[in-house]
């Protein structure tokens, strides 16, 4: 006996393509959610005056905490017997927040890190102060911090 023929009418085809469409998509949608996301790589901004160049890495540019690291380099190559005091503070102009300022701990002669806790999302400016007692400059990192 023969099995018979079933026909599939086009408005039953075309939800079967529907279907199988619109899960193909949710899969894929499903698979990118899973993935990390490219900005919890590590964020370096490099600035500097005739005297210093300032490297500032957040390691995690995202809200909530993360480690800032901090790379003081003399123009000259020189360093003073006595380290800079350095001072970082994060502010988002926008929205009036501001972290209190950190004073980060020296890891290495030129290197510091401490930690800051980000509250939002949005464009932050990362303060940091050198001070060296006879003279203090200022650096200043923008930076926008994904939620």
């Amino acid at each position: 006996m023969n099995a018979p023929k079933v026909s599939r009418t086009p408005m039953v085809r075309f939800l079967c393509g529907a279907a199988t469409a619109l899960l193909t998509v949710s899969l894929a949608l499903v698979a990118v959610g899973c993935l990390p996301s490219w900005t919890d790589d590590a964020v370096s901004l490099t600035g500097g005056s005739a005297t210093d160049e300032v490297t500032l890495t957040v390691a995690r540019p995202r809200t909530g905490t993360t480690d800032v690291d901090i790379r003081l380099t003399p123009r000259q190559g020189e360093r003073s017997a006595r380290p800079p005091t350095i001072t970082l503070q994060a502010v988002m102009p926008t929205h009036g927040h501001a972290t209190p300022a950190a004073h980060p701990r020296v890891e290495s002669p030129g290197s510091y890190s401490t930690a800051v806790h980000l509250m939002m999302p949005g464009r932050w400016t990362f303060h940091v102060n050198v001070d060296y007692g006879a003279r203090s400059d200022q650096f200043d990192f923008p930076l926008a911090i994904s939620g």
